[in-house]
């Protein structure tokens, strides 16, 4: 059975992508950038929901199924080896990591364990969930072998900027010189904290030393196109698709949106995912398929739910603006997008009570701001 052969050591080909999407041709993307101004790249307010049906303001990933029968125990139990794997890639930000772990051997009461683990895995629907979860399980035996850098992305991108700015101050602040990787994911840190000026600081000390990086140079695209005036997001645009057109051309992607998914060489910017994702007028499947790589990016969900509004999905815009202001409670149009919608639903179900908890929630967060 597929979910207890992790028990044992055995070494998984690369993983590809679970889901297709059809040839896309690169569309040109133009110099409209998402927003000149401030430092959260936004200004544009989420469309009131008009009208309202059964309610569900649980987020979920939307997963097309094609067969009415549920998956049996085996299909289940290798989706969870293949997700508990790629959680270990990400967890050491190495979508190459060759795996050759036993894990009776490293973790106490193996088999209990990935029994209770497996068991928990199957009641969370999100993807991010449950590489949350996969990534708790990780701590207990690979923490204390990841570097700092990776130690900072493992936070960042389990929605925890917070504790990587702990682990920062404690751990790094004092250093005088830092590597390549550790000014990348530093940046990266603080653009999710939503202090861009920040992150510049630091993506440009990793542009002056390492320019010809292609990891660097994503990161120092990203940061121009959010604050940079106009002869830097040209510069943005330049570095960005010098990368991007020589992932392109390894012919290992289907479409441009494969580009930003996690795996080798791949392009790592919320933004520019964006930025695609709007000039293509993108659907939704394909906002869901590229959501699923940047759900510890604030401002990259608030476009999501921008755009779900947009095209009629009123209850998922809602929710996902739910989620998002109780996990990023600093992001301030946010919480002034999900106060607004919840008072919106109040009148239009004559429900003065609506969502109280978590509209006195967001009011005290935006009063802290």
């Amino acid at each position: 059975m597929g979910l207890f052969d992790f028990l044992f050591k055995r070494k998984k080909k690369k993983q590809t992508n679970e889901v297709t999407i059809k040839s896309e041709s690169v569309v040109e993307e133009t110099n409209t950038p998402i927003n000149e101004e401030i430092s959260v790249p936004l200004e544009e307010t989420i469309t009131r929901i008009t009208e309202a049906t059964n309610i569900t303001l649980e987020e979920e990933t939307p997963i097309t199924v094609e067969e009415t029968a549920a998956p049996s125990l085996d299909e289940e139990g290798n989706r969870f080896d293949l997700e508990i794997i790629e959680a270990l890639r990400r967890f050491h930000s190495d979508p190459g990591l060759n795996i050759d772990i036993e894990i009776k051997d490293i973790i106490p009461n193996a088999q209990q364990t990935h029994r209770d683990l497996f068991r928990e895995w199957t009641g969370i629907q999100s993807k991010w969930d449950r590489m949350s979860l996969f990534y708790r399980f990780w701590d207990q035996s690979q923490l204390k072998k990841l570097e700092d850098w990776q130690v900072i992305e493992r936070f960042v991108k389990d929605r925890y900027p917070k504790k990587a700015l702990q682990y920062f101050e404690k751990n790094m602040s004092d250093k005088r010189h830092f590597a390549k990787e550790e000014l990348v994911s530093v940046s990266k840190l603080h653009r999710v904290l939503l202090d861009n000026p920040t992150a510049k600081e630091y993506i440009e000390t990793a542009y002056h030393n390492y320019p010809e990086d292609d990891t660097v140079k994503v990161e120092y695209a990203t940061v121009l196109h959010i604050i940079g005036n106009h002869s830097e997001k040209e510069l943005s645009h330049q570095l960005f698709h010098e990368v991007l057109d020589k992932k392109i051309q390894k012919n290992d992607t289907e479409s441009v949106f494969d580009c930003f998914k996690f795996s080798e060489g791949y392009t790592d910017s919320s933004i520019f995912a964006m930025l695609y994702l709007i000039n293509t007028e993108a659907d939704n499947d394909t906002w869901d398929y590229v959501a699923e790589e940047y759900y510890y990016c604030p401002v990259f969900r608030y476009e999501h739910a921008v755009q779900l509004s947009q095209t009629e999905n009123p209850m998922r815009a809602l929710a996902k603006l739910t989620s998002l202001s109780q996990e990023f409670p600093w992001f301030r149009i946010a919480l002034e997008s999900t106060i607004g919608n919840i008072k919106s639903m109040r009148k239009q179900l004559s429900n003065p009570e609506f969502m109280e908890q978590e509209l006195q929630e967001f009011q005290t967060s935006l009063k802290n701001l």
